[in-house]
């Protein structure tokens, strides 16, 4: 007798459908939205750049155009960088190995603090924006925009 052939039994029916229901399961979950998949990182990009504007509208109502300006600028480098890693996690192959996403994520970090870095320089020395709002802006985009968005708990059931 062939021992590798299936065998018709109420027991592996019921067996086979309890696996199948877990597996099921187990791809329902990791299908879930979780806080680095590109369309998360979308909407912090607009909670971002409401957060700017309105903290720019702010400074404007209280001093004048040109602060207001710099505090525009430095939410819109916060954006921009947020924006960016958002376009390397969409562009990314998802059947890499471990190691080829992991130099990927390295690399896109290196390069958004470099494109960070510069536009801030561009900003401040070629522009001349003021510092005081140009800073408190890309603090307020960069810093406590993604703090809020790590409070918000994924939708796991």
């Amino acid at each position: 007798m062939n021992d590798s052939a299936p065998t018709l039994s109420a027991d592996n029916g019921t067996q086979n459908e309890s696996e199948k229901r877990s597996e099921n399961l187990v791809k329902t979950k990791s299908m879930q939205p979780t806080k680095t998949q590109p369309s998360v990182l979308l909407k912090l990009s607009v909670l971002q750049g409401i957060s700017t504007l309105a903290f720019a509208l702010g400074v404007y109502y209280f001093t004048d155009a040109r602060e207001a300006l710099s505090a525009a600028f430095g939410g819109v480098i916060a954006v921009i960088g947020s924006l960016y890693s958002a376009g390397r996690l969409f562009t990314a192959k998802h059947d890499a190995a471990a190691t080829e996403i992991l130099i990927r994520f390295y690399i896109s970090v290196m390069l958004k603090i470099a494109f960070t870095l510069l536009m801030m320089g561009i900003c401040l020395i070629v522009i001349k924006a003021s510092v005081l709002p140009f800073i408190i802006s890309y603090l307020i985009a960069a810093v406590i925009m993604n703090l809020l968005v790590l409070l918000v708990p994924s939708k796991l059931d």
